[in-house]
C-alpha cells in the first residue's frame, strides 16, 4: 500500500482503527490479512457511513 499524503492525517489512524473492527467481525486476527472478498464489505461500509454523515449534515 502505496503512503500517500493525506489531506486529514488524522485519518490514518482513523482508517487503521477501523480496520482492526472489520477484521474482528469477520474472525480474522491480522487486518493485513483480510481479502478481496472483504473489500467489498469495507467500501459499502464506508460509502454508507458518508451518506448518512451527508444526510445529518444537512439536518
Amino acid at each position: 500500500m502505496s503512503r500517500k499524503k493525506l489531506v486529514v492525517p488524522e485519518a490514518r489512524q482513523a482508517f487503521e482503527k477501523y480496520k482492526m473492527e472489520i477484521a474482528k467481525e469477520f474472525g480474522v486476527d491480522d487486518p493485513r490479512a483480510l481479502a478481496s472478498r472483504h473489500t467489498g464489505y469495507i467500501v459499502r461500509d464506508l460509502v454508507k457511513m458518508g451518506e448518512e454523515q451527508m444526510i445529518n449534515k444537512d439536518s
